[in-house]
């Protein structure tokens, strides 16, 4: 037994010293073809990925970053008047020193890549990878990504195919532009969550979460609630489905909800601020769509200004020039509102006057500044929508508002003559009638006589006025009379005060023009007024104060307010006789001579001081007594054209010039009505504007003289008694007819 035991332990040390050498053998083997095989793959593996990286697309996007942004038009207080989107969509660019003081950027943080600050150079999240890919096998579909922030955002290098693959080698591509990317951005992760909140792709053709903001809400990202800023971060996934202007307001909130909840693990909100916010409900505004297209008149005239910077208008988008730009305009939004409500108002107060009788009438609105030219409001009609033509630079027939100007010539004459300035409002003035011939009629063989009368014969029955009353009851005679030089003919110097006051349209020079027989438009009349209270000096006009680009860099800028010196030349003709033998007959010849004399703007400051004091009168005793209920006092005219055509009212306070038209359409020659006058038709256009725009009991009153010239001397008694003849007159302004 003892040596079959021998035996059998001596054939199994050597069966297992066989199979030792045999296993050393294999093992051997295996660690040469492992190795073989791990080089081979390794090889394999890295050529793979060489070519991977080797066909990466750059990164010239995001370095050279100038996407389509939204232009955008402000008022002078930096609030949107109007803006521009391209073809590419709406975009605003978010910047990294403002990401810090964005809740909502925080709360898409908790959203989308909670760890995105905590990874340090990691742009890849293995956990979330790992959960993912758990959550996906039990659904037994895809539900989760797992993409961080950086993946997120370079996925749009990739060309459109390559995002929507399923396969390991967009991933490989996206975690090696990822790590480029952050290598690239010198680790600086705000840039990086600047560059991606600015990319979101929101629906609706809105990009980045300050374009959304403004659709949605109406706010800019950084004033969004937290209800809001968490609706916006649940759209990232699915902006389609999960909009909350779609139809399913349900999965909208659900998907906010879900966010919120994020937000609260991740302690971006506190236990009250989620609670609070849960009950908040999604309101949607569209008050954005309608600031975008806030005034399509004032959008048409500012394209128009920016040609005065050398620049062209590119309402394609073409030129990235004009990609997020900034035009600043003069405008006050506050203002603007206000004029068109006053139109909108006016000509629903017109309508329900006049009803079958009244026609399809337009208004206009426009104020300048004082002692700048900047245009503070400019409503160009009532309905863009229906009407594209800016009534504010049509010309019309101006009626009694032309009055002021035919003053103006006579008052500067007499002080060239001598006389006082603080006598020539008291100066009586004639009102009797008078007869001019007009046409001649060839089959008749006789003139048309033209004789001017007043609104009302019986209440403007007397022989003579004095001047300040005829100015602010608007009398028709008196101003013919003050116009008149030799027989019928208008003092040429009406026209050079025309000229002088900034007015390039048409000047009709025969004596109905001192009652508003040539047409002139608001624009023109409104700056020509603006001479008054400007101490004699006419400005520039203007409307856009800069433009800027998305950096906040300077395009082009408007410099100081600038005064307009030169207002052209005007061809005087001097009529003189010779006498002269014909035959045996001696008779006096006419000659004509021209001298062409240079016109320099605007009046002396003495004469611009008198004017103001006149159309104080206006206010105080004449055809705009309406506005003596405003704290704030007023100067100005109204105006009346003949058959009630036109109506206007022209103002201004000490620091704006304003003026206000009802009328036709464009070319419309139909009466408004029998009795619509400036006053009461023009007028409560301007008084709204006013007592809605100046604060309540705000007072800024006139100045009682201009350089010791000009006092309000007249007459009490005087006064008192042209007053008394008058009576109590509804409206006394007189139209043109």
């Amino acid at each position: 037994m003892k040596k079959a035991w021998q035996a059998f332990v001596g054939a199994i040390k050597k069966t297992w010293t066989y199979v030792t050498k045999i296993f050393k053998c294999v093992f051997y083997w295996l660690k040469w073809i492992f190795l073989l095989f791990f080089l081979g793959s390794s090889t394999y593996a890295g050529i793979w990925l060489w070519q991977i990286y080797q066909n990466l697309p750059g990164y010239d996007p995001y370095f050279n970053y100038n996407p389509y942004q939204t232009s955008y038009i402000l008022d002078k207080n930096g609030k949107i008047l109007g803006c521009k989107a391209w073809e590419n969509g709406w975009r605003d660019i978010v910047y990294p020193q403002n990401i810090k003081n964005m809740r909502a950027a925080r709360i898409i943080l908790a959203a989308e890549d909670k760890r995105f600050y905590s990874r340090n150079f990691m742009v890849f999240d293995l956990k979330a990878i790992i959960r993912a890919q758990a959550e996906n096998y039990n659904a037994g579909k895809i539900v989760e990504g797992g993409s961080t922030i950086p993946q997120q955002l370079v996925k749009q290098l990739l060309s459109p195919e390559e995002r929507f693959e399923k396969t390991y080698e967009r991933k490989i591509k996206e975690v090696m532009l990822a790590f480029g990317l952050f290598w690239k951005f010198n680790k600086n992760k705000d840039a990086i969550l600047a560059l991606y909140l600015s990319e979101l792709a929101m629906d609706h053709q809105r990009y980045g979460v300050e374009a959304a903001a403004r659709f949605y809400f109406n706010k800019t990202a950084s004033e969004l609630t937290i209800s809001e800023a968490a609706v916006l971060a649940s759209m990232i996934k699915s902006p389609a489905t999960r909009s909350p202007t779609k139809e399913n307001p349900a999965r909208a909130k659900e998907a906010r909800d879900v966010v919120l909840f994020k937000s609260l693990q991740e302690k971006v909100i506190s236990k009250a601020e989620y609670e609070q916010a849960l009950k908040e409900p999604i309101v949607i505004s569209d008050e954005f769509t309608k600031v975008c297209n806030f005034d399509g008149h004032l959008m048409d005239y500012t394209a128009r200004e920016i040609n005065k910077y050398g620049l062209v208008f590119d309402p394609k988008g073409e030129n990235e020039a004009w990609h997020g730009i900034r035009i600043h305009l003069t405008i006050d939004k506050e203002m603007q509102i206000f004029a068109k409500e006053g139109v909108k108002k006016a000509l629903e107060t017109y309508h329900a006057k006049y009803k079958e009788r009244a026609i399809d009438a337009e208004g206009a609105f426009l104020t300048i500044e004082n002692g700048t030219g900047a245009i503070l409001a400019m409503v160009g009609g009532n309905d863009y929508s229906r009407r594209k033509f800016n009534h504010v630079f049509g010309d019309r027939q101006d009626g009694s508002s032309i009055k002021p100007f035919i003053y103006s010539a006579k008052f500067e004459e007499d002080m060239e003559d001598g006389k006082k300035p603080e006598t020539l409002l008291d100066r009586n003035v004639s009102n009797a009638p008078m007869a001019c011939r007009s046409t001649w009629n060839p089959k008749t063989k006789s003139w048309t006589i033209w004789s001017p009368r007043n609104f009302d014969e019986k209440k403007f029955r007397a022989a003579n006025y004095s001047r300040r009353m005829a100015i602010a009851q608007s009398i028709n005679r008196p101003a013919v009379w003050t116009a008149q030089v030799g027989k019928c003919a208008l003092n040429p110097r009406v026209t050079m005060m025309v000229r002088r006051l900034g007015i390039t349209s048409p000047f009709d020079e025969h004596l109905p023009s001192a009652l508003g027989a040539s047409s002139i438009s608001l624009y023109q009349m409104v700056r020509a007024y603006s001479v008054f209270p400007n101490k004699g000096s006419l400005y520039k006009t203007y409307m856009i104060s800069k433009i800027t680009n998305f950096r906040g860099e300077i395009i082009a800028k408007h410099g100081l307010p600038e005064k307009q010196k030169d207002c052209g030349k005007y061809a005087l003709v001097k009529t003189s006789y010779k006498t002269v033998q014909k035959g045996k007959r001696v008779v006096q010849q006419e000659i004509k001579e021209k001298e062409e004399i240079k016109l320099e703007c605007g009046i002396s400051e003495v004469l611009a001081g008198v004017m103001v004091d006149a159309l104080r009168g206006t206010v105080k005793f004449g055809t705009a007594r309406s506005f003596n209920s405003l704290p704030q006092p007023v100067a100005g005219k109204t105006g009346t054209t003949e058959g009630y055509k036109d109506a206007w009212f022209i103002g201004f306070t000490t620091n704006i010039t304003f003026g206000g038209w009802v009328g036709g359409p464009e070319s419309y020659e139909e009466s408004l009505g029998d009795r619509a006058t400036g006053g009461s038709i023009a007028g409560p256009i301007s008084k709204y504007v006013l007592e809605n725009w100046y604060a309540p009991n705000e007072s800024i009153p006139f100045p009682e003289e201009t350089d010791g010239y000009l006092q309000s001397i007249i007459d009490p008694k005087s006064l008192e008694k042209e007053m008394k003849d008058l009576g109590n007159i509804e409206d006394a302004e007189a139209p043109s007819d």
